[in-house]
């Protein structure tokens, strides 16, 4: 493996990896406070035990988690890009070795 390809590996794949693997675990988390916060808004609104203030205050909850979902499956998306860039990086650059194989 020349320095290049390390350097391929070291600086996109693997962060890119790294981001993609956080990013989906942090959707998943966000994703479920989300359905949770929906849940308790259909409650309130269901019992009609919650003021106009309270059913307000959840829908805006259930908005953050929806944003920070939506972000994360970005950040996610960004890290898959990263990645590729360096796998076809390393699909793409010849290696010195075979190349010099060939010639003799």
């Amino acid at each position: 493996m020349n320095i290049g390809r390390a350097i391929l590996l070291i600086a996109l794949v693997f962060p890119g990896l790294m981001v993609v693997g956080t990013s989906i675990y942090a959707y998943n988390a966000e994703y479920a406070a989300m359905e949770r916060t929906e849940r308790y808004i259909e409650r309130l609104a269901r019992e009609r035990r919650g003021d106009s203030r309270q059913l307000d205050l959840a829908y805006h909850r259930s908005t953050v988690h929806r944003i920070n979902a939506f972000t994360n499956s970005t950040w996610g998306f960004i890290g898959g890009i990263i990645a590729a860039i360096g796998i076809h990086g390393l699909a793409v650059t010849r290696d010195d070795y075979t190349q010099d194989q060939r010639k003799s």
